[in-house]
């Protein structure tokens, strides 16, 4: 019974995992087929390994390993960060394991498709709403410099570079000056596309020695 438990838990995961795949993220098929079946087993031996134990204990060490499993997933590059939907899905398909484990078959098949729909809907559709979001984004962005001149030496990049931004800047006082920890700092209001061109070479003048950056949506 419980073999016919994991093996249903695997093959849940293989389903998601195939999805994941295509998609061409990191973790696959295999990833989401031993997560599913180790969290069915795991939960198949709390119940018939050790009759009369607490097995919630056990339930909640695989919410927290997963945890941990899934947070070496999401990493941040740029203004974007990466893997957070493999990650939830890595947390729902060991749920699904979980399920599939206590015997609850019908629930674990019903979540899987549930899963499956929302991964193939939004994979088709994210291109579209993210690009939509990143032209309504604006963001405040804080250059902490080396002293005064610095700061004259950025406005004049700036303009240089993106004439058609100096003026609404200096109109709608999208500069300010000020300190921080007795170093003058420059914020700017950007929007996403200000943003893209002008941090990389915010980055590589080396009289910027911070940079901090803050969506306002």
């Amino acid at each position: 019974m419980g073999g016919v438990r994991v093996a249903v838990a695997i093959g849940l995961g293989l389903v998601l995992g195939l999805e994941r795949q295509f998609s061409n993220k990191d973790a696959g098929v295999r990833t989401y087929a031993l997560v599913a079946g180790g969290a069915a087993l795991f939960t198949v031996i709390s119940i018939y390994g050790f009759p009369g134990s607490d097995t919630s204990r056990v339930a909640a060490q695989i919410v927290t390993g997963i945890g941990f499993l899934g947070a070496g997933l999401i990493f941040r590059q740029g203004l974007n960060v990466q893997g957070l939907t493999t990650a939830a899905g890595l947390w729902s398909v060991a749920a699904i394991g979980m399920a599939a484990g206590t015997g609850y078959w019908g629930l674990a098949i019903v979540v899987t498709v549930i899963v499956l729909i929302m991964l193939a809907v939004t994979n088709k559709f994210s291109p579209q709403l993210r690009s939509q979001a990143l032209r309504d984004a604006h963001f405040s962005v804080r250059l902490t410099v080396a002293d005064a001149a610095t700061i004259q030496s950025i406005r004049k990049s700036v303009t240089a570079l993106m004439p058609s931004a100096a003026k609404p800047m200096a109109d709608m006082g999208h500069w300010a000056i000020g300190q921080h920890k007795g170093m003058p700092t420059l914020t700017l209001q950007l929007s996403d596309e200000e943003l893209q061109q002008l941090v990389p070479i915010f980055e590589a003048d080396d009289a910027v020695r911070k940079i901090r950056i803050e969506s306002n949506r």
